[in-house]
């Protein structure tokens, strides 16, 4: 099975939500062909709001090879853009994958605007199916979704992306979430990182259980003893 990860938090170096996509990358190498996409390296054009104009305007062939005018213009015109767009690289590994595995931080109780603009980049291609009759490229690719915080609304976060991926096209189970969130009290105040506290959440008994019911859910069978390194 060929499974994409996709990382969008913009804490490079103790963010919680890398952590649990490095670890379930290391349990699904084990048996699956896996591509890690760590999306804050990736230069992405924002949304150009080209449905807005009329359903027509996003995918519409004239946009290039992915159907998108703020990837085609971009390479075209980069002075204007801050550069060409590497949307490109999701683009493909999308169409290469059979399952997805989005990865977010909460930020102010919604994901992360880094994956928001993702999202929004994504409409050419649910358009192709509502606009222009053609079958959406996701359908059938499984998707799965990691989000973690130190406080608020982890759950909520994780459902409602569910649903917008569902909308946009992917095979999507409102179970195949992970959350992980460290306090209930959403006035507490963080006086260190995150990373112990889910590395031994990681390790515990109920840990385990649930990253072995979120990867079965996704992938089938998966080794009894996982993500205890």
């Amino acid at each position: 099975m060929k499974i994409l990860i996709v990382s969008t938090t913009t804490h490079r170096d103790k963010s919680t939500s890398k952590m649990v996509l490095s670890k379930l990358s290391d349990e699904l190498n084990k048996k699956h062909d896996i591509d890690f996409i760590d999306a804050n390296d990736l230069h992405i054009v924002p949304n150009l709001s080209c449905y807005s104009d009329g359903k027509m305007n996003c995918a519409h062939p004239d946009a290039g090879k992915y159907r998108c005018w703020a990837h085609k213009l971009s390479h075209d015109n980069p002075d204007d853009y801050r550069g060409k767009d590497e949307m490109n690289i999701i683009y493909d590994a999308l169409e290469w994958a059979d399952v997805v595995l989005w990865g977010t931080s909460v930020r102010w109780g919604s994901h992360s605007a880094l994956l928001q603009k993702i999202i929004e980049r994504m409409n050419n291609i649910e358009n192709r199916k509502t606009a222009y009759e053609e079958k959406n490229p996701l359908e059938g690719k499984k998707c799965g979704i990691i989000v973690t915080g130190h406080v608020y609304k982890v759950q909520a976060v994780a459902y409602h992306l569910s649903e917008v991926f569902s909308i946009i096209g992917f095979d999507m189970h409102p179970d195949n979430v992970f959350t992980w969130q460290r306090s209930l009290d959403p006035r507490l105040e963080q006086e260190d990182d995150n990373n112990d506290p889910l590395d031994k959440f990681l390790k515990s008994d109920e840990g385990k259980r649930q990253v072995k019911s979120f990867l079965a859910g996704l992938c089938g069978d998966i080794d009894n003893d996982v993500i205890v390194s």
